[in-house]
């Protein structure tokens, strides 16, 4: 064997072994690895509640494919954001360190900044640390970090969980009082009262789905708006008519439900979507939308229970 193929061997060898150390690395202790932060599955849950300092409790259970909240309030819950809640449970988060030998005030969780119970398993969310900004989560017996995505889905006032549908889920509108016409459905057609030739039966049909539809931005505890008007919807199956308060404000159209001392917030461009019966004069008006004139709450019309 020359001695040029005998050091191209030692070489390719030397490489070998170096290559095999580095990808090992003997005498350095591995991390552990990430676990999910809880063991449940999202499917699995029928109860979530959630405390937050100086709010009271947010209650959710799910009943059969939908999720309604018990408190504060008893009301349809957002879907979309209790879903996307349970998508983040098994976020992944490091092995941590035992409780009972941590000084939980130290990394906020004496007390916590939000609690979190699932199906009763308690999670309890504290600071964050400064290097890569995870946080600090009490689950079962040890203190663990993680991204803080599931802190972020929980840390929203209580109203940030109702429906932001205003009408029920699959709820037929019957009949629709606005401040300036009433719409009644009989014998399958759509009654305008009063009547307007101007008004057609699309324009009425468009009207009706732009109700059936409509989902504010936000939802809040009732304000102290000055009231412009009422809306009030008969909708198939229920003894009395929802009725929404119509408030002034600046930015958005804001309607209230008084019963539930809770508002709507929906974006200003809903108003003429919402409260205006379209006709062709109007539709080819590009720009300004004609404001609505409103009655006061003296003279407006009401619908019978």
């Amino acid at each position: 064997m020359g001695r040029r193929l005998l050091l191209n061997l030692v070489l390719v060898a030397v490489i070998a072994v170096l290559a095999t150390l580095a990808y090992f690395k003997p005498g350095v202790k591995k991390p552990a690895p990430a676990v999910p932060l809880t063991s449940i599955k999202a499917t699995d849950v029928t109860s979530i509640k959630i405390v937050r300092p100086n709010e009271g409790l947010v209650e959710l259970v799910r009943a059969g494919d939908h999720w309604q909240m018990t408190a504060p309030l008893k009301i349809a819950a957002d879907q979309y954001l209790v879903q996307a809640l349970l998508s983040d449970i098994n976020e992944h988060a490091d092995a941590g360190f035992p409780v009972k030998d941590a000084d939980l005030g130290k990394y906020g969780l004496a007390p916590a900044h939000a609690r979190l119970w699932l199906n009763g398993m308690e999670l309890d969310f504290g600071d964050t640390e400064p290097i890569n900004n995870y946080r600090y989560v009490i689950s079962g017996s040890s203190v663990r970090l993680s991204s803080g995505l599931l802190y972020y889905r929980l840390n929203h006032d209580p109203m940030w969980w109702v429906d932001k549908r205003l009408l029920p889920a699959g709820g037929r509108i019957d009949a629709l009082q606005l401040p300036h016409a009433t719409l009644s459905l009989k014998n399958g057609k759509w009654q305008l009262t009063p009547a307007d030739p101007a008004v057609s039966a699309d324009a009425i049909q468009q009207l009706v789905d732009n109700w059936s539809d409509a989902r504010a931005l936000s939802v809040a505890e009732l304000g102290k708006g000055k009231p412009q008007g009422e809306v009030a919807i008969q909708v198939q199956g229920q003894s009395a008519p929802l009725r929404f308060v119509i408030l002034k404000d600046p930015d958005f159209l804001v309607l209230a439900r008084p019963d539930l001392g809770l508002q709507y917030n929906l974006e200003s461009t809903q108003r003429g979507a919402l409260l205006e019966l379209q006709t062709p004069r109007k539709a080819a008006a590009a720009a300004p939308v004609k404001p609505v004139v409103l009655s006061t709450p003296g003279n407006r019309p009401t619908m019978t229970d």
